[in-house]
């Protein structure tokens, strides 16, 4: 099993997952020696593994608890992140709004819809959060931002690697959670983004 963790981007505060502005700048120089090569072999590799069934997912922590959801929804993680209080919004969900490329992403909280003990970690100031590190997700053209402790990078998988969900799991994670995933003497929950992005869009109505 294989890990590809998120390349850094050391010329802003943001670091790309997904996107235009890689291939941009890869258009921008000259090919290094070898390049066509590495990624040709890549991609057969990408095209070997889809036609195994072997499946992805990003790999990221909120408190103690190893969370995955599909790569293909993410777009950026963010760093020193401030998250704007709303107005009249003090559900626990929404935590904000934050600044994303110039874009305005409201900014929620997995820890609560999942009902996880703890949050990442926020230094609070007047009318604002600033967090440490946000991943920013677009599903179906609903664009979120949510808090995160830690971001591992891709884990590939085979889906009879999930493990079923224990009796003892609470409801709130067990509703999200489609299996279990051993990673590392640890163990992910891989989440469910269709039905998790339906509850967060209807916290934000």
């Amino acid at each position: 099993m294989s890990t590809d963790p998120p390349a850094p981007d050391s010329s802003s505060n943001s670091a790309a997952v997904s996107g235009q502005d890689g291939a941009l700048r890869l258009l921008d120089r000259e090919p290094p020696a070898g390049y066509i090569h590495e990624w040709t072999e890549r991609i057969a590799g990408e095209r070997k593994a889809a036609e195994s069934g072997t499946q992805s997912a990003l790999v990221f922590r909120i408190g103690p608890e190893w969370l995955a959801l599909p790569p293909g929804i993410f777009q950026e993680v963010a760093e020193r992140c401030p998250a704007h209080s709303l107005p009249h919004r003090q559900d626990g969900v929404v935590k904000g709004i934050v600044n994303i490329r110039g874009e305005l992403v409201v900014c929620v909280s997995l820890a609560t819809v999942l009902g996880l003990a703890s949050e990442p970690p926020a230094i609070r100031e007047p009318g604002r959060r600033m967090y440490g590190l946000v991943l920013v997700a677009n599903r179906a053209g609903n664009r979120l931002a949510f808090p995160v402790n830690e971001v591992h990078g891709v884990l590939r998988y085979q889906p009879g690697e999930l493990r079923a969900l224990p009796a003892t799991l609470a409801e709130s994670k067990v509703t999200y959670t489609l299996g279990l995933l051993p990673w590392g003497g640890r163990t992910v929950g891989c989440l469910d983004d269709e039905l998790l992005f339906y509850t967060l869009n209807r916290s934000l109505a």
